[in-house]
C-alpha cells in the first residue's frame, strides 16, 4: 500500500511539474535540471556557507532532475541514442556549443563516449 501512493503521489508531483513547465512557457524542466548538475559540479566559493540550507521545493526538484535522468538512461539503453528533446535541451544550455556538450555527455553519462561522438546541435533549435 505505501509503495502504491508514493507512486501516486510521485505521478501527481511530476505531472504538476510539467504543467507548471508547459503553461510557463520559457521554463524547460530538462534544462533546468543539466543547469543544477553543472552549478552543483562547481568548487563553492570562498564567501558560501558549507552546507547551505536546503528547502523541501529544492529535494523534490532534485527528486524529479533524478527521475528524468533514469528516463534518459532508461531511453538511452532501449534506442542506442539520446532522445531529441534532451540533446535539444544540451544544445540550449550550452549555446549550441558541441564541444561542451559533448564534453559534458562524456562526464555526466559515463561509459557513454561512443553515443557523445554522434551528437550535434544542428537543426535542433
Amino acid at each position: 500500500m505505501k509503495t502504491s501512493t508514493s507512486i501516486i503521489i510521485l505521478f501527481f508531483v511530476t505531472f504538476f511539474a510539467i504543467s507548471v513547465a508547459s503553461m510557463a512557457g520559457t521554463i524547460n524542466p530538462e534544462e533546468a535540471c543539466i543547469r543544477r548538475n553543472i552549478a552543483r559540479s562547481q568548487p563553492p566559493t570562498p564567501s558560501s556557507s558549507a552546507e547551505p540550507m536546503r528547502s523541501k521545493l529544492d529535494i523534490l526538484v532534485d527528486q524529479f532532475c533524478r527521475d528524468g535522468s533514469r528516463a534518459v538512461m532508461f531511453f538511452v539503453r532501449l534506442k542506442g541514442k539520446f532522445p531529441s528533446h534532451y540533446v535539444k535541451a544540451l544544445c540550449n544550455v550550452f549555446e549550441n556549443d558541441e564541444k561542451k556538450v559533448k564534453n559534458y555527455v562524456v562526464e555526466r553519462w559515463m561509459g557513454c563516449s561512443k553515443l557523445a561522438a554522434a551528437l550535434t546541435c544542428v537543426s535542433r533549435n
